[in-house]
């Protein structure tokens, strides 16, 4: 009876009827999942499997004693072509962590045809390496230092406007490269470009470049690699004429004296109004090293004043006489000599002449004396007469 009622019962029937429904929606569902599974699989397996290349542009290195070789001919960056495992591939891409070299421990200065190695690729993964090999030229290591010059060109400039004395951040760089080409160089130049029609001052960071005679650019490695420069630009529309004024600079030989001249006496700036106000006179100096006997140099005139633009004449011709510093002393000293005996003389005769004046004093003085004692004894005696007289 208790069984009939519990089959009469909605309830049961509703519970059985959502269990039987749960088992459907596992079973139909669970061969969607394995489905899914087994592609998923079969697409990482084909990932896995599938070869793929890409092509990577690399920094090359050189194994070579850099502090005794300087190393020249060779491009900085090579072409390696992966190609394997699409994953692999993927991976050594982004992190890169091989290299491509070539080693030149064992090789001699010359010129030489090299084999380029690799080192830290994958062993699943085929490469090739473009250009295999390299032609370098390696040549003993030099360094030297050189000033930094300028070029410009001023044609470029506005009408009535100049430049004044360029500058830079850097007066001296260190250059280094093979020793023949260092001691090529004749000059490491900053070229300023001007636009056309300046009329201001122009700063910028310029490359600078190291030149031979012909003006060939020589492959050498220049510290610092750029310079910051400044170019004055100013109105040349005032003028004005100063003299000259010669000085040494150097060091002259021991025991010489120096003179200058020149038949240059005076020479036109140009400039603005009030840096030319503030010149009465230009100072130039002129080397006496490694002068000993008389000699004329050609000097360049130069203005430490930026507001000067010009000098005309830009150089001159000036004669450096030198002499015995001793002999000049010996000269001097025999002068002196003399003109203390001249004067020793003149005050003898002096002397002299003042004793006789004093003598020919004394002796009026003297004579003098006498008289009045004469006209006094005289005057007694009339007085006494007279006296006389009287009493009588």
């Amino acid at each position: 009876m208790n069984l009939n009622k519990l089959l009469d019962n909605r309830i049961v029937y509703q519970v059985l009827a959502l269990g039987f429904a749960i088992l459907l929606f596992a079973y139909v569902n669970s061969d969607k999942l394995n489905t899914t599974r087994n592609n998923t699989n079969s697409t990482d397996t084909t990932m896995m499997s599938a070869d793929r290349s890409e092509t990577l542009n690399v920094d090359l290195k050189l194994n070579v004693d850099s502090d005794k070789y300087f190393v020249t001919g060779y491009p900085s960056k090579v072409k390696v072509k992966l190609s394997g495992p699409s994953a692999l591939v993927t991976t050594t891409a982004n992190t890169r962590n091989f290299s491509v070299y070539a080693d030149l421990t064992k090789l001699k200065p010359g010129t030489h045809t090299v084999k380029l190695k690799q080192s830290g690729i994958n062993k699943d993964l085929n490469y090739e390496v473009s250009p295999q090999s390299i032609k370098v030229t390696i040549s003993r290591r030099k360094t030297a230092s050189f000033p930094v010059q300028f070029k410009y060109d001023s044609s470029r400039l506005a009408s009535e406007y100049s430049v004044g004395k360029p500058s830079s951040d850097q007066q001296v760089v260190s250059v280094t490269g093979a020793k023949e080409d260092i001691n090529n160089i004749a000059e490491v130049v900053a070229a300023i470009e001007i636009p056309q029609g300046t009329r201001q001052a122009i700063t910028r960071q310029v490359l600078l470049q190291a030149v031979d005679n012909s003006g060939k650019i020589l492959n050498v490695v220049i510290t610092p690699q750029t310079v910051r420069v400044k170019l004055p630009v100013y109105s040349t529309s005032s003028s004005k004429k100063v003299t000259l004024n010669f000085v040494s600079s150097g060091d002259g030989a021991s025991g010489k004296s120096y003179k200058f001249s020149s038949n240059v006496k005076e020479v036109t700036l140009q400039g603005t109004k009030s840096a030319l106000s503030g010149i009465s006179k230009l100072e130039v100096p002129v080397s006496i090293d490694n002068v000993s006997t008389t000699t004329t140099k050609t000097v360049t005139l130069e203005s430490s004043n930026n507001g000067v633009t010009k000098i005309t004449p830009q150089t001159v011709k000036v004669e450096i006489e030198v002499s015995d510093s001793n002999s000049d002393d010996d000269e001097s000293t025999s002068n002196e000599t003399s003109s203390a005996s001249t004067a020793s003389s003149d005050d003898t005769v002096s002397d002299s002449s003042s004793q006789e004046e004093s003598s020919t004093d004394n002796s009026s003085s003297s004579s003098r004396s006498d008289s009045s004692s004469t006209s006094t004894s005289s005057s007694s005696s009339t007085s006494s007469s007279i006296s006389s007289q009287d009493s009588e």
